[in-house]
């Protein structure tokens, strides 16, 4: 059999420690402690035969490993998870089978509980091979549909203005022939909105962008959506003061409750069909949407007649959800128990973007430069319009007929 060049080199701290012990062995009178150093002495010599025949305790490779994994009998227990298997060992291996424990996950993969380098027990990998899915899996994000409903257009400008008729023509009279027609008379109002700003950035060195290659990914995915978050909100409920927008509730003209009747009782569908009719009465323009809180949209969807089938038809047949004509937009945004109809013409109301989405990165931050750092910033510029308030209706569910 063939060894390893170092093999039968003796190392040199062993070779000092035996030659101690057997100077030792030499100058000792009493027989016990004779019995003592030689039982030493063999103990070194039987490790040292094992380090020149191969034994992987001394790190030297090892013939076992190799010959378990070129066992076809064995390959098929892996596998299959059944069955038996016969090894053929020779040399050094069979010692080296007999000195070892069985062989578990855990003796060649990392431990999952806590230790002094792992306090938390987070599970760490070994020598074994693993599966790891790409990229970073991220928080629960909800849908934004606002947006989607409404009208949006580009502008170039700081500010929007528009004109609106406050006092409106009054109708046409029959004259007699000859006779002077009645004057008629038309006033309007100049009105403006402001584009507004949303932005959000965050911190990273450039040691973790380089090293975690999804984490740029992430971020600049990240980043955005939180914009298109805090976009929605401004839509619905921005109150116009600061930097907020002029949202579409603030201005929405409030239900009228005594539309409902208290004899006859009311629903949320009665509710949603009150405020269509309400629009309607105030001679504005046809609504063509609903908002409304996703739990308020299940409690309509589930409502059942006194026969236990669904009022809204058929679940099977459900595909976009729609009340009355009106498109449901639920969402998570608007308050429960609150709903907002109106109209996705742009003569209604529309979004005038200044700058669509832009996510920059930059080390010209105070020091970033020096301390390797980077900003990741990212940020939107728009304007609501929202020209006939009085085509929007919001209230409340919980709301009483007057």
């Amino acid at each position: 059999m063939t060894t390893p060049a170092n093999k039968g080199v003796l190392d040199p701290e062993l070779k000092s420690a035996l030659d101690a012990l057997r100077a030792g062995i030499a100058a000792a009178a009493p027989a016990s402690k004779l019995a003592q150093l030689q039982t030493q002495v063999d103990s070194l010599d039987s490790k040292m035969a094992n380090r020149l025949f191969g034994d992987s305790s001394f790190g030297n490779g090892s013939t076992l490993l190799k010959t378990i994994r070129e066992n076809e009998g064995i390959q098929r227990i892996l596998k299959d998870r059944r069955g038996t298997a016969v090894l053929h060992l020779k040399g050094s291996e069979y010692s080296e089978l007999m000195d070892r424990k069985s062989i578990i996950s855990s003796t060649v993969s990392g431990s999952s509980e806590g230790d002094a380098l792992n306090p938390v027990g987070v599970s760490t990998t070994g020598v074994l091979q693993i599966d790891r899915i790409a990229g970073i899996t991220p928080e629960a994000r909800q849908v934004l549909r606002v947006r989607n409903v409404l009208y949006a257009r580009p502008t170039t400008m700081t500010a929007v203005d528009f004109v609106k008729v406050t006092t409106p023509l009054s109708p046409g009279s029959p004259v007699p022939e000859a006779s002077v027609r009645p004057e008629n008379q038309l006033v309007f109002t100049s009105l403006s909105e402001k584009v507004r700003l949303i932005a959000t950035w965050i911190p990273a060195t450039k040691q973790v962008l380089d090293d975690m290659t999804e984490l740029m990914g992430f971020i600049q995915s990240s980043l955005p959506y939180y914009i298109n978050l805090e976009e929605e909100l401004q839509l619905l409920a921005g109150d116009d003061t600061g930097e907020n927008l002029h949202g579409l509730l603030p201005q929405a003209q409030a239900f009228n409750s005594g539309l409902l009747s208290a004899t006859h009782g009311w629903t949320y569908l009665d509710v949603i069909a009150t405020a269509i009719r309400q629009i309607n009465a105030a001679k504005e323009i046809d609504p063509t949407f609903v908002i409304l809180n996703t739990n308020d949209w299940w409690t309509i969807a589930l409502t059942k007649d006194s026969l236990g089938r669904y009022i809204l038809g058929s679940p099977q047949s459900l595909t976009t959800p729609r009340i009355f004509g009106l498109d449901v937009v639920s969402t998570t945004t608007i308050p429960q128990g609150v709903f907002l109809v109106g109209s996705s013409s742009p003569v209604a109301c529309e979004i005038r973007d200044r700058q669509e989405m832009t996510v920059e990165i930059s080390s010209e931050h105070a020091d970033y430069f020096t301390r390797g750092l980077v900003a990741v910033r990212a940020e939107k510029r728009l304007a609501l319009v929202t020209k006939r308030p009085a085509s929007f209706c919001s209230g409340t569910f919980s709301t009483s007929p007057a």
